[in-house]
């Protein structure tokens, strides 16, 4: 391979799907930037596209190639770059400029070795020179570059041994939370914060063994809907017999779906234990000089991955920020260079999360924002104490944070001795009160203050505070005596780590409430002007920006009640326009409603081919879409 940029886009192209705003194929799109010299691969910057649109996940398709090169373009020229300059484009068939860096696909799907790259090669010296188990477990794979990805398992699994890889189908439980999700309308994130928080817990034994290779699932289901119907069915009547009692903080519904939910956590780490067990048995592994590759949105639960470390012993752990699909270009970049670089000793490690948007143009910004404005000032540690005891702030610093938790760049910031710390952060961003908050801490302390710890960069792991600790940060502590960490060094985050020295000399407490910056159903903040809007609206008093203290006023004065319209446009098309690509693609008028089972019904018959502008296939294609909506409805019931 030659030096140069190299550009790995995980987006999606499609004019119909643009149309009906749907996306069959990605969610969670984003693109990475690496350069390569020599043997050295770095990466430049990463872009979620939900930062620049606002729609969380971003799930929609670019209309054409046109659309997405112009987006492309301007992300580009923030680095002085144009996709001329780029040596290779990697990821999307639109864009891509050549197709060597696909991997073998006759076993394994394309998305899931993506994401499983993107853990292994996170730093090459242990993949090189050390021992890995890596895993992949999400819920589904996207099927752009690999259409028969349905048809294979979709969970992979490897052991790298200096250097060398054995890749295989593993379990995932995954679709199990996906089920949750969708029948209690609520994301994975609250479902498993539910399970927590409540008290009520079902006297019923375990589910039994289930596999899940697939969206289909392999073992005891009956036993695990069987469990599901007797959680249902529990009533007042039940307490002391059938179950311990409704915790009187939250409604029924609440707590019947928090008894799921510790049953599906509890199956969860069961699949992943199994997983492990059988690859340490099969490949001859110690878990002691080996380490624990994570990656998939299922790494999201950090009750798991601590649980793995815990009880294999493993001699390390690696995952990306970004382990939800938000992390695939970086894994589909990694496999490329080791593919094309012919399995070479190349070197490469993801130094920090920051690789980020940033955004240095504060003193214009404040000059229009003038009336909101009471003082401006270089930051003082002494003074940011103060400020975070009256009340938090809200902390923006250098280039934002790949992937979908606050690790200190878009945050907001709160004292973790006050309980109402908490309930101040969950009024902000409009959640639930017993969402937990996580606390961001000095890793140098980890030990001090919780148990059997290891360093927590990117929040992905749950550690128990120590006994005589927990009462002093009541904001941060979870029923259980547990919190969701993130540690800090001077040289990755100079900036907070000198924030949480000064408060730790000032209060003993050498941690911080950390939230990430954002409304509620909005993505992180990525811009100073999202920034400024945010503070006014929520009647944030203070917030520091790039190291400078900005003091506000006038809030009651400012007239916006929704988040800032985000700098990138998904619909470019206007009215006429779209008129006339709806009668082009479209020529016979299906309707859109059953044009959303078409696209269903295309991705689960790659070998087929629809035209819909011939009539005589339209009636044919008509009748297949109604026929598969009503087994869709009965499959959803």
């Amino acid at each position: 391979m030659k030096d140069g940029y190299y550009l790995s886009a995980y987006l999606h192209i499609d004019p119909l799907d643009h149309l009906l705003d749907m996306n069959m194929g990605r969610h969670d799109q984003n693109l990475a930037l690496f350069h390569k010299s020599g043997s050295e691969v770095r990466l430049v910057r990463y872009w979620e596209v939900e930062r620049l649109t606002g729609m969380k996940q971003h799930a929609f398709s670019f209309y054409d190639k046109s659309h997405a090169e112009q987006l492309i373009g301007r992300l580009l020229g923030t680095c002085g770059l144009s996709l001329e300059d780029m040596a290779e484009v990697w990821g999307t068939p639109q864009l891509q400029t050549c197709e060597d860096y696909i991997p073998d696909l006759s076993q394994l799907t394309y998305h899931s070795m993506a994401h499983l790259f993107s853990a292994v090669m996170l730093d090459t010296e242990p993949f090189f020179n050390g021992q890995i188990l890596g895993l992949a477990v999400d819920d589904s794979p996207d099927t752009l570059l690999d259409p028969h990805a349905r048809t294979k398992p979709y969970y992979s699994g490897c052991v790298v041994r200096r250097g060398e890889v054995e890749m295989f189908p593993v379990s995932s439980p995954g679709p199990l939370w996906y089920w949750a999700m969708r029948r209690y309308s609520l994301q994975p994130g609250t479902l498993m914060a539910l399970s927590a928080a409540s008290t009520s817990e079902a006297y019923m034994e375990p589910f039994g063994t289930l596999s899940v290779l697939s969206d289909r699932y392999d073992g005891d289901v009956e036993a695990f809907f069987r469990a599901l119907e007797f959680i249902d069915g529990l009533t007042p009547a039940d307490a002391g017999t059938r179950f311990n009692g409704f915790d009187p903080r939250f409604t029924e519904r609440e707590n019947k779906i928090s008894m799921v939910m510790k049953h599906i956590q509890a199956m969860s780490i069961s699949i992943m234990e199994r997983n492990v067990e059988e690859i340490l048995e099969r490949c001859g592994l110690d878990a002691s000089k080996t380490v624990l590759a994570l990656a998939g949105g299922y790494v999201l639960n950090c009750p798991t991955n601590s649980h793995l470390m815990r009880k294999y012993g493993f001699a390390g752990f690696m995952a990306p920020p970004c382990v939800n699909d938000g992390g695939i270009s970086l894994g589909m970049g990694l496999y490329a260079f080791y593919k094309k670089m012919n399995h070479a000793s190349f070197r490469f490690k993801l130094e920090s999360a920051y690789a980020g948007t940033t955004d240095e143009e504060l003193e214009p910004l404040l000059r229009s924002y003038s009336p909101f404005v009471h003082s401006v000032e270089k930051m003082d540690s002494g003074q940011i104490v103060k400020d975070l005891i009256r009340q938090p702030v809200l902390w923006f610093d250098a280039a934002a944070e790949m992937g979908p938790r606050a690790l200190g760049h878009r945050s907001i910031l709160g004292d973790p001795r006050d309980a109402g710390t908490k309930d101040a952060l969950n009024e902000i961003k409009q959640r639930e009160w017993w969402r937990p908050v996580a606390p961001v801490m000095l890793e140098s302390e980890l030990g001090e203050w919780f148990e059997d710890a290891y360093p927590s960069p990117f929040m992905l792991h749950t550690f128990t505070l120590r006994g005589d600790k927990r009462e002093r940060v009541p904001a941060i502590a979870h029923l259980d005596g547990t919190a969701r960490v993130q540690t800090v060094e001077a040289g990755v985050n100079p900036s907070l780590h000198e924030v949480l020295l000064s408060f730790y000399e000032h209060t003993g407490v050498p941690m911080l409430c950390n939230t990430s910056l954002n409304d509620k159903g909005e993505p992180i903040i990525d811009t100073l002007e999202e920034s400024v809007n945010f503070a006014l609206r929520k009647g944030i008093r203070v917030a520091y920006f790039n190291g400078i203290r900005v003091e506000f006023r006038n809030h009651s004065d400012y007239g916006e009640t929704q988040p800032l319209t985000r700098r990138v446009r998904m619909n470019v098309l206007n009215g006429s326009e779209k008129e006339a690509a709806w009668k082009r693609i479209n020529p016979h008028g299906i309707p859109a409603d059953l044009l959303k089972y078409y696209k269903l019904i295309v991705e689960r018959n790659p070998d087929r081919t629809y035209d819909l502008t011939d009539a005589v296939h339209v009636k044919a294609i008509t009748k297949e879409i109604r026929r598969f909506k009503a087994m869709y409805a009965k499959q959803l019931d």
